[in-house]
């Protein structure tokens, strides 16, 4: 038997396809692109943010809470039917501190916290256009289309809560995430990748049907929320790239007993991603974004660690003498 020996530029390319889901800040760039097969990926991240929504994707205009989240995801991709496929499990330890205030008697407002579990998610890509089931080697082989898609599914399932609490990690509720990322190659240069990434969604949540105490509520239901993300990222040497990301999401007000709470989402946001490839195993990117207009006082800013260590099966690449 001959082993095949891998080059350095296959590793490169399986870095920066693979997915990094994160919270409700938006995949970001070089995210939502298709990878070769017979891989797998840990990625732990850090992130920082300040704003107004709360770690379940609320809006609460007078709200200020900083949350410190640790996103730790494990990627497989495989081939399914030809086409390839991907599946992921998430988990978020974390912690989130601040206050909330609002109108409504019963809702107090001091300097409250609270650690443990986000949301975390199972999730699963299948390529739908253009994204066939390639191994290392032929990915790298192979010749871009302009155009290609895939689905994108998650169910988010409930980090940390207590009812008792004022503000938790978790929602206590389920969360149905549907998306068709769309992925525009425009590069002439294969060395030099550039790619636009397109990518509308929607969530829908089950009901809370134990809400805080603070709510003075029996159930809470959260609207459908409707996004789409955009990043537009270019390679300037073999192993670094930036992106431009703007995003776009409406909706997800929250009903409290059937009223309406009047706290629709309806923001633009935007930041900008640098990555390196530091060696064949291990990816490093930074983002900084934030909410650069939106209704109902929407404010956030976010920073953004993330690691990608990755690992190819190469016995499946091994070829008779």
């Amino acid at each position: 038997m001959k082993r095949v020996q891998l080059n350095f530029k296959y590793f490169i390319l399986l870095f920066l396809m693979i997915s990094l889901p994160a919270m409700a800040q938006g995949d970001g760039p070089r995210n939502l692109l298709w990878s070769p097969k017979n891989t797998f990926a840990f990625l732990p991240k850090w992130m920082s943010m300040n704003q107004n929504i709360t770690p379940g994707n609320v809006l609460i205009e007078d709200a200020d809470l900083h949350i410190n989240a640790f996103p730790l995801t494990l990627v497989y991709n495989f081939g399914l039917a030809n086409r390839f496929a991907q599946v992921m499990v998430n988990a978020v330890p974390g912690d989130v501190s601040g206050s909330l205030t609002a109108s409504q008697p019963g809702l107090p407002a001091p300097h409250i916290s609270s650690s443990g579990f986000a949301d975390g998610f199972i999730g699963f890509k299948l390529g739908l256009v253009n994204q066939p089931a390639l191994n290392v080697i032929e990915y790298s082989q192979y010749e871009k289309k302009t155009f290609s898609m895939m689905f994108y599914g998650r169910i988010w399932y409930s980090g940390s809560y207590d009812s008792a609490k004022p503000l938790n990690l978790g929602s206590n509720r389920l969360t149905f995430q549907v998306g068709f990322p769309i992925d525009i190659w425009l590069s002439k240069n294969p060395k030099r990748p550039t790619w636009l990434e397109i990518y509308p969604s929607i969530h829908m949540y089950t009901a809370n049907n134990d809400p805080t105490f603070i709510t003075m509520a029996n159930k809470s239901q959260q609207h459908a929320l409707y996004s789409i993300e955009n990043h537009l990222s270019h390679n300037f040497t073999d192993n670094f790239w930036l992106s431009a990301d703007l995003g776009y999401q409406y909706g997800g007000d929250l009903e409290l007993d059937g009223v309406d709470q009047d706290d629709k989402q309806n923001l633009f946001s935007g930041g900008i991603t640098a990555g390196y490839q530091v060696m064949k195993m291990l990816g490093l990117n930074a983002t900084y974004g934030g909410i650069i207009a939106g209704d109902n006082g929407a404010q956030s800013n976010m920073i953004r660690i993330t690691a990608v260590i990755s690992y190819a099966n190469l016995k499946k690449l091994q070829k008779p003498e």
